[in-house]
């Protein structure tokens, strides 16, 4: 069983400046490293503004400054012991974009790509198509943003899972998001019996705050500004009840029953 890991969930409101959000990210990982954490997420799209809420489009955005702000940054996070999961775009081979949780630091750099958009993600981003996962200090953490939450079938079987977001804005039926989303990401944890760390924008109007649950679901620590400091504890240290949950589970996924 893995010694319980450390994480850090940055809770801020990106802006449409990449270098403004990146002192922002900056400063976030000196302050995760001095609280012991070995983990760092920041909201969806915390490098370069969240198209629709802080900028009209992304086409402003210079790739080779971004990509060179995503090395420093990366650097930074390998000099501090630390992985950072840093939610940023990419530019697509068709000439489109990426939604992208950037993966780097502690590991060898991955991006995740996010594959359920929202309508109003369509209108700038192409969907990714697979799934992320790592490996850090024995833990197999898996990768999702935002809406990826809302279907179960995308998520990836590991033992904690690692998730930015920027749940925020209008919603249709006022204060429904506000008491939905967050039983969806502990439904999450509690039917793959994995802790689940969550950095969501600090935006005024979002729709929760930053969080972790554990491995039975339950919330532990919150934050709406700034930085909020968990441990993801392994499912054994629960009643043995969790681990055949976990079992369970794995089977059922595993059966002809499952579709993407």
């Amino acid at each position: 069983m893995p010694a319980p890991l450390r994480v850090a969930c940055l809770a801020a409101a990106a802006t449409a400046d990449p270098v403004a959000n990146a002192v922002l990210v900056e400063a976030a990982l000196a302050d995760a490293a001095r609280a012991g954490a070995r983990v760092l997420l920041t909201p969806e799209c915390m490098l370069t503004g969240y198209p629709g809420a802080v900028r009209d489009d992304l086409q402003s955005i210079n790739t080779c400054q971004l990509a060179e702000i995503e090395d420093r940054l990366a650097l930074r996070a390998e000099r501090l012991g630390l992985l950072l999961v840093l939610g940023t775009a990419s530019p697509t081979a068709d000439g489109g974009w990426s939604n992208d949780a950037w993966c780097c630091g502690a590991i060898a750099p991955r991006r995740h790509r996010k594959r359920a958009l929202t309508p109003g993600d369509r209108a700038h981003f192409a969907a990714g198509s697979s799934a992320t996962t790592l490996d850090l200090d024995g833990w197999r953490l898996a990768v999702s943003i935002c809406y990826e939450v809302r279907f179960p079938e995308l998520w990836t079987d590991a033992d904690g899972f690692l998730a930015i977001a920027h749940m925020a804005g209008p919603d249709p039926d006022p204060g429904t998001k506000a008491q939905v989303v967050p039983t969806l990401y502990a439904a999450r944890a509690a039917e793959w019996a994995a802790p689940l760390a969550l950095a969501n924008t600090a935006a005024p109007d979002r729709w929760l705050d930053c969080a972790v649950w554990d491995a039975r679901g339950m919330r532990g620590g919150t934050c709406g500004a700034g930085l909020l400091v968990g441990e993801l504890i392994h499912r054994d240290s629960l009643p043995p009840w969790y681990a055949g949950l976990r079992r369970d589970r794995l089977a059922l996924a595993s059966g002809p029953a499952r579709g993407v």
